[in-house]
């Protein structure tokens, strides 16, 4: 593969990298609302129930993380429609990391990567456009027309680049993702069958705490 076509495909995969991580933040928070508000519940009474078994630290640290997860996630923004990817895209061809040559390039370049995907992540098409037109002036911007290094860099960046979105695609939350959509198409509502679980274990850890208290 030529080098502006690497160059082409590294940018397609950032872009298919951002958008999953952005569908995967609103699936995230669609999650915490309906399934972990319940959830949270559980493990504080179950952190209760394991204070002085050898459970006690496990159960006390997934309820910290559960809390804290609930309290950071972001407001998803809506999906990004074609004309952003393209944008996000067009940018990722001229800003990327590995388009640098030296250490200082690349430095800079992954500063402004970074406020790239989360533009991309707000769904902020002017502040993309900001960002290229920034980078433009800057003394590391690399023609789109040329390539920047060797095929060999790019194919090693395109390659790192195909691993980080196989990875993402198999995380937890994703499996998650993918297994809600597929209960979709038969008419069921995973997300629904998650919560009433959790209900369920909800009332029964409050009896098991009452039994204990009384």
């Amino acid at each position: 593969m030529a080098a502006p076509d690497l160059r082409d495909r590294l940018a397609e995969l950032e872009m298919e990298h951002a958008t999953l991580q952005s569908e995967l933040q609103a699936f995230h928070a669609e999650y915490l609302a309906r399934v972990g508000v319940i959830d949270v519940q559980v493990q504080e009474l179950q952190a209760k129930l394991a204070r002085g078994t050898p459970e006690a630290a496990r159960a006390e640290r997934r309820y910290r993380e559960t809390t804290t997860a609930m309290a950071s996630v972001p407001v998803a923004a809506p999906p990004p429609s074609d004309d952003l990817k393209t944008l996000f895209r067009d940018a990722a061809k001229r800003i990327h990391p590995d388009l640098q040559a030296d250490a200082a390039g690349r430095e800079h370049a992954e500063a402004f990567m970074k406020q790239l995907n989360a533009a991309y992540s707000r769904g902020d098409a002017e502040a993309i456009g900001n960002l290229v037109r920034q980078w433009e002036t800057s003394p590391y911007a690399v023609p789109v027309a040329t390539s920047a290094g060797p095929a060999p860099a790019l194919a090693a960046a395109v390659e790192q680049a195909e691993q980080r979105l196989a990875e993402a695609r198999d995380s937890d939350l994703a499996r998650l993702l993918d297994q809600t959509l597929m209960a979709q198409m038969h008419g069921r509502d995973l997300l629904q069958e998650l919560r009433w679980q959790a209900e369920e274990a909800l009332a029964e850890a409050r009896l098991r705490v009452a039994a204990i208290d009384n």
